[in-house]
C-alpha cells in the first residue's frame, strides 16, 4: 500500500497529462480505492481472527487439560472462564453472563473433569434460555463462587423457565432427558453427578417453574486423606 501511494504521489508530479489520465482511468476501472479499503478490512479481520483463535486454543488447553491425568491444584476460575470462551459462539447475544467471583484457594481436582461439569451445566442453562429467549426479560446466567472452610462453592444460576418437581427429581438419572428425540442423550447430568461424587463433593439443584434454576457445586479443597500429605 505504501508503494502504491508512493507511485500515485510521484505520478501526480512527474507524469505527463496523458499518463495521468490513463492512470486515473485505470484506477477507476479497477476501483482501486475500494480494493485498497477491502484489503485493509480483510487484513484487520485476519488479525482479529488470529487473536480469537489464540484465545480459543488457550481456552481448549485450559478446558481439556489433556496432558494432566492426575489430581492437581487448579484455579477454578480459569476453568469457568475457559468454558465460557469455548461456549461463546453458541451463546445468543441477548444472554448476559454475569461473574461474581470471590477469592478462592487452589483446589485439588482432575481439572478436565471439573471443566466438563461447568461445560454441561452452563450449556444446559444456555439452552434453557435460548428456547425462551423472547419471553424471558433480561436473560442471564450468573456464576458465583465462594470459599467455605475446606470447601469451595460454585453456583450457576439462570433466570429461565425453571423445572417442575417431577423433572427436577429425575435430572441426574442416566438417559433421562426433556429434549426431543435425537437432541440429547440424557447422560450429561448423570456424568456430571458422578464426577462431583468421585471428587467427594456435592451437587444440588434448586428450581421452580418460572423462577429459573440454580446448580450448586461444592468441592473439597483437598482430595488426599490429609491436607498435609
Amino acid at each position: 500500500m505504501e508503494v502504491i501511494e508512493f507511485y500515485r504521489e510521484t505520478g501526480m508530479n512527474e507524469f505527463k497529462e496523458e499518463s495521468k489520465k490513463k492512470a486515473k482511468d485505470l484506477e477507476e476501472e479497477l476501483e482501486l480505492d475500494y480494493v485498497l479499503d477491502e484489503v485493509d478490512q480483510l487484513l484487520k479481520g485476519m488479525e482479529e481472527g488470529a487473536k480469537r483463535t489464540v484465545e480459543i486454543v488457550k481456552g481448549l488447553r485450559l478446558f481439556s487439560r489433556v496432558d494432566e491425568q492426575d489430581v492437581k491444584k487448579v484455579d477454578i476460575h480459569d476453568g469457568i472462564n475457559s468454558t465460557i470462551i469455548l461456549l461463546n459462539s453458541s451463546i445468543p447475544g441477548k444472554i448476559r453472563i454475569v461473574r461474581d467471583f470471590a477469592e478462592l484457594p487452589m483446589v485439588e481436582c482432575l481439572a478436565g473433569k471439573i471443566n466438563q461439569v461447568f461445560m454441561n451445566i452452563i450449556n444446559n442453562a444456555v439452552h434453557a434460555l435460548s428456547d425462551h429467549i423472547d419471553t424471558v426479560k433480561d436473560p442471564k446466567i450468573e456464576i458465583r463462587t465462594k470459599s467455605l472452610g475446606d470447601h469451595v462453592v460454585v453456583e450457576i444460576e439462570d433466570n429461565g423457565p425453571g423445572m417442575p418437581d417431577h423433572v427436577k427429581q429425575r435430572i441426574f438419572e442416566p438417559f433421562f432427558t426433556t429434549k426431543a428425540v435425537g437432541k440429547g442423550t440424557g447422560l450429561g447430568l448423570s456424568i456430571v453427578y458422578s464426577i462431583i461424587e468421585n471428587h467427594k463433593g456435592t451437587l444440588e439443584v434448586n428450581s421452580e417453574v418460572g423462577q429459573g434454576t440454580t446448580f450448586i457445586i461444592t468441592l473439597p479443597i483437598y482430595q488426599s486423606s490429609s491436607k498435609y500429605e
